[in-house]
């Protein structure tokens, strides 16, 4: 009962006429024994009429449905539903084909039809895909494709996960639409239908170069024509030649975008040589406008206008509107490329004008479509109504008053919802923008905090193995100079040991200072268990400081403990010269929404809006690192008051 879509390149379906079945199904109707059998047939004729008689299908469809529900016959009323449903879809009624389509899907998990179920989730998953959800279609296509294998029918399994795929790549979601055509290659390979299998290594190819497209950065020509090439070499094997004329079309186009136009120009003209054999006029306005676009990058101006023109010619003969825009619009690049401003600028204006009637047509064709199907029901209604003479003028008016009415409403409906499309679009650009915006604010930030951490540990390691091995050195020399002479005046030699234990005390400042710089144990003991080794080294004299840690017990990332670990000693020594305090308390705890730090001191304070306007470093370092880890830090203090910093950073 469902309809096989073909999602690759736009090919052409092929439905031939089945006159003959349908005749037959005429002839069995008056023959039927059951009422179960009309049913049957009212929905094999509903079947038959759904894309071509529109009317008729759902006249069938109608009796199926009656006649099944007079006679409780599930099945049958489940089908009826169905074929209404997808009858609804062709005509533009997607809100009242999703009503009948639930309708079946409740019917057939009554009856447990696994089948039914499986084609209908397929078909579900398409209109939900249409009505712009196509987050919500994955979960019925999925469904579908999982029934399907359940009850054996790998190949509607494979049908099904190529519209998946072709859904996730609507998604931009490339990696999983890769998958899926992956899946599909081997169920078609398991049921041996390689012309399929060679559809999903084309759905792969066109895959990695969509996704070389949407995603900067990403390098996937090569696999995309690889894949491309596989698939060609398998509808050559299977001497299919539309497919052929197809395939080549994408790999040229593919070579274009990388800008390899001899190669392009290769594929074109063999794609060229098969449309004209198949006399397939449809493609020839895009596939001679992709040769002249090769032609004008090689700079064979001669043959790029050729097919510019030629391409524009055929585009407009199946007055296909996007060919026509991009005909004017590499007509545009030839006159301007070959100097010829006047041309150039009249074909600028005609691709302007084609993209906005382009755009206008998006807009306003489903006004169209609505407004012509809601004509045609009322034009329906008023011929039953003739027959009601004493009314007929009353009738004519008002229907007339209500027609105009209600496609004045829709006018307006529309340009509405184009209007609200049109702004969401723009606030989605713009939340864009601003997302890029922050994440190179956190690139450059990251990167000054990682400069500074590199400069901190070169500078350490240069005072630990420079200064402070040359301080070694001098106290090892003096320590043998004094034990080889002898000093007869007391006070030189007083003067000496305190010379060397100037030289001692020299290596142990530049010892403490390299370590304070670039702690050794931060990376193995954790933040909690350095902090304390750096608190001991202050002069508790001075300073009184005390710690308290909770929540500790699982290390941090190096990248969380090294920032929140500079963050803290940073403000120490900010306590330590500018605020003259005697005491400071420093209380971390880590629960499940992060790292809560207090640092609290009883020295002289400072005025808040005076030190957002200092030039010095120290507090701007804080604030850095603490955007850096996307927490806020808080400054409780005044003149006199003392001072307590608050920093809170999420860990997860």
């Amino acid at each position: 009962m469902k309809k096989l879509i073909m999602l690759l390149w736009l090919l052409p379906s092929i439905a031939p006429a089945q006159n003959k079945i349908t005749d037959s199904l005429l002839k069995l109707l008056p023959a039927a024994k059951t009422d179960t059998q009309r049913v049957n047939i009212y929905n094999k004729l509903s079947e038959r009429f759904m894309n071509s008689h529109t009317d008729r299908g759902l006249t069938y469809a109608n009796q199926a449905l009656n006649l099944s529900q007079k006679v409780k016959y599930l099945k049958g009323e489940a089908d009826a539903y169905y074929n209404r449903g997808q009858i609804l879809v062709n005509i533009l009624k997607s809100d009242s084909a999703k009503v009948d389509y639930e309708k079946a899907i409740a019917i057939y998990k009554k009856i447990n039809d696994r089948e039914g179920l499986a084609e209908i989730y397929s078909d579900y998953g398409i209109l939900l895909r249409v009505q712009g959800r196509g987050s919500d279609a994955i979960v019925y296509f999925q469904q579908s494709a999982d029934l399907y294998e359940k009850v054996d029918n790998l190949g509607g399994s494979a049908e099904t996960l190529v519209l998946l795929a072709n859904n996730y790549n609507q998604l931009h979601l490339f990696n999983k639409a890769l998958a899926m055509y992956q899946k599909t290659y081997q169920l078609r390979l398991k049921i041996n239908d390689k012309l399929a299998a060679a559809q999903s290594l084309a759905g792969i190819g066109l895959t990695y170069r969509n996704k070389q497209i949407y995603e900067p950065g990403t390098k996937n020509f090569e696999q995309a024509v690889q894949y491309m090439l596989k698939a060609r070499t398998a509808f050559i094997k299977a001497d299919h030649k539309l497919y052929i004329a197809f395939i080549d079309k994408e790999i040229g186009i593919t070579y274009l975008q990388q800008n390899e136009s001899k190669q392009a120009l290769v594929y074109f003209l063999e794609a060229e040589d098969w449309f004209k054999k198949l006399d397939t006029k449809r493609e020839m306005g895009s596939l001679y406008k992709g040769i002249g676009n090769a032609y004008l990058k090689l700079k064979q101006y001669r043959q790029a206008k050729i097919y510019l023109e030629k391409g524009l010619d055929a585009a407009l003969a199946e007055k296909y509107q996007q060919h026509i825009m991009e005909s004017y619009e590499g007509l545009y690049n030839y006159y301007k490329q070959t100097g010829d401003d006047k041309a150039s600028l009249k074909y600028h204006e005609k691709w302007m004008d084609a993209k906005d009637t382009l755009t206008q047509k998006a807009n306003f064709e489903k006004i169209t479509e609505v407004t012509a199907k809601y004509e045609t029901e009322k034009k329906e209604q008023q011929i039953k109504l003739l027959n009601k003479e004493n009314t007929i003028q009353k009738l004519s008016i008002t229907s007339r008053n209500k027609t105009i009415g209600i496609i004045a409403g829709l006018f307006l409906l529309s340009c509405i919802v184009a209007a609200l499309f049109y702004n969401r679009q723009k606030l989605k650009q713009r939340a864009n923008q601003q997302a890029l915006m922050l994440k190179q604010q956190d690139i450059l930030t990251k990167a000054i905090v990682d400069a500074e951490e590199n400069e901190r540990k070169r500078i350490a390691s240069d005072l630990h193995d420079g200064v402070g091995q040359l301080f070694s050195a001098v106290k090892m020399n003096l320590s043998g100079l004094f034990e080889r002479i002898t000093i007869a005046r007391e006070e030189d030699r007083f003067l000496a040991e305190n010379t060397l234990a100037l030289v001692d005390e020299s290596c142990k400042e530049v010892r403490t200072i390299s370590h304070q710089m670039m702690p050794n144990m931060l990376l193995r003991s954790g933040i909690a268990s350095d902090l304390k080794s750096f608190i001991e080294k202050i002069d508790s004299d001075s300073l009184k400081v005390t710690l308290e840690a909770t929540g500790f017990k699982n290390k941090l990332e190096s990248n969380v403990e090294t920032m929140l670990y500079r963050i803290i000693q940073e403000s120490i020594n900010n306590v330590i010269k500018h605020a003259k305090a005697t005491r400071l308390d420093l209380v971390l705890n880590r629960d499940s929404k992060g790292i809560t730090t207090k640092i609290t001191d009883n020295g002289i304070g400072f005025d808040t809006g005076e030190a957002g306007s200092s030039t010095g470093i120290g507090l701007k370092n804080i604030a850095t690192r603490v955007e850096y880890l996307k927490g806020t830090i808080r400054y409780i203090t005044a003149p006199g008051e003392g001072t307590v910093v608050i920093i809170e950073v999420p860990v997860s």
